[in-house]
């Protein structure tokens, strides 16, 4: 997925989140029986009557639930701000799990979480969910119209969500990327059937006492004991734990250096090395968040439009 699709995308999901911020609701009127001066002092619309207030801090109830007036009213500007940061929030948490799930895809951080988007995402959590918990009180009238009516049955479900999503990234962050951190480099250990792939092969690098070994047409060499790779440099030029098939080509020297040389295994340098614990965790909790996205913008479309 290129640049330009990717924000066509963007643009798409921001008129599909914000349409329902102007739209009409002809619905309502046709749920409660009552005309349209019933809620407003306007035949077209205008400011609320108590009924209207009723209505709304009821979550959509009627007759209304849980309370004649939200819990605290705030006034219309400081909620459109309020909802244009949650909005703007969400959509950045959202965008940056799907595309670092879809197009990345998670093996991207399977060796340790880019900080870049590790802030992006924690922020944005943070602002969605002090905003939405704004937003939430100044348009209710108090628990009963999340308990009480199927308007409330929804937000709930979307809280819930929220809250679950919030708990995993804090587990991941907390827990799972030290341990992605700890074992992006794999340690100094054969293979049971020793085949070695890259990865494998570069903890052998001579470095901090590890042995050293290098690959040459298949082969995996133990070159610790040649003084010319001490410390797991060769000549300043060549760095053990590599594949030193093409640089060898262009030596001095031949094959004939590593006839003394005992064969630690076999090199494939297409073999990926086996998941850790930790990298298995964090793309488990990596799909069940993207099944999360779904589902909350699942319920945020019922909850606009289905209730």
């Amino acid at each position: 997925m290129n640049g330009k699709v990717y924000g066509a995308l963007i643009i798409l999901a921001l008129i599909a989140i914000t349409a329902p911020i102007t739209a009409a609701h002809p619905e309502f009127a046709e749920k409660t029986a009552q005309g349209c001066l019933a809620c407003h002092t306007e035949e077209q619309g205008g400011d609320l009557t108590d009924t209207g207030v009723a209505y709304a801090a009821s979550g959509h109830a009627w007759p209304p639930v849980g309370g004649m007036k939200p819990m605290y009213p705030l006034p219309g500007h400081t909620r459109a701000a309020l909802g244009f940061v949650h909005f703007i929030a969400a959509f950045m948490w959202f965008g940056t799990i799907l595309y670092v799930h879809i197009v990345l895809r998670p093996a991207y951080a399977a060796k340790g979480l880019p900080r870049m988007e590790m802030m992006i995402g924690l922020v944005c959590m943070a602002l969605a969910g002090i905003t939405g918990a704004a937003l939430t009180v100044s348009k209710i009238g108090g628990v009963a119209a999340l308990a009480g009516t199927p308007w409330g049955h929804a937000l709930s479900a979307k809280i819930a969500l929220y809250g679950v999503m919030v708990a995993s990234a804090l587990f991941v962050v907390t827990v799972v990327r030290p341990r992605l951190r700890a074992g992006a480099r794999p340690a100094a250990v054969t293979p049971r059937d020793k085949v070695f792939g890259p990865m494998q092969l570069a903890a052998f690098d001579g470095r901090e006492s590890r042995p050293a070994y290098i690959a040459f047409q298949g082969n995996v060499y133990d070159v610790t004991a040649f003084t010319l790779w001490y410390g797991g440099r060769h000549v300043k030029q060549h760095q053990a734990g590599e594949d030193l098939t093409a640089a060898l080509a262009r030596a001095p020297h031949g094959a004939e250096k590593l006839a003394g040389a005992p064969v630690a295994g076999a090199y494939d340098p297409n073999l990926a090395p086996p998941l850790t614990t930790a990298q298995k965790l964090f793309y488990v909790i990596a799909y069940m968040n993207l099944g999360l996205v779904f589902a909350t913008l699942a319920v945020v479309a019922w909850w606009r439009w289905g209730v």
